[in-house]
């Protein structure tokens, strides 16, 4: 335990971004932490709005998620969800939806405090 790897968010036209996920945790979790907000709904693994195709690693799913948004048929690439993904090692996708940074414009500088 306490082992870490590392995930990089990709989206067309955006600079990547990188974080670290910590072992059992998922990309959501994670990015949660390093205050990146990725586009989700359900979190539950089920709508797939947080789909993203898998450029390089792998993914596992302690929880259950929906194959659904998994499987795109024989040839396709392969996608994660990343509510529910887990990573086992270093990780790259690309995500159907830009992310935000969460420091970006904190709530004080927001109300004028």
């Amino acid at each position: 335990m306490g082992d870490a790897v590392t995930v990089t968010l990709r989206h067309a036209g955006e600079a990547e971004i990188s974080f670290t996920c910590t072992t059992g945790d998922t990309v959501l979790a994670a990015a949660r932490r390093a205050n990146v907000i990725l586009h989700v709904a359900c979190e539950q693994g089920g709508c797939g709005a947080c789909r993203a195709r898998i450029v390089e690693g792998e993914v596992r799913y302690p929880l259950p998620a929906s194959l659904r948004w998994l499987d795109e048929g024989a040839g396709s690439e392969c996608y994660a969800l990343l509510c529910r993904a887990v990573p086992s090692g270093d990780l790259i996708v690309d995500t159907a939806h830009p992310w935000k940074r969460g420091d970006a414009a904190p709530l004080s500088r927001l109300i004028g405090g």
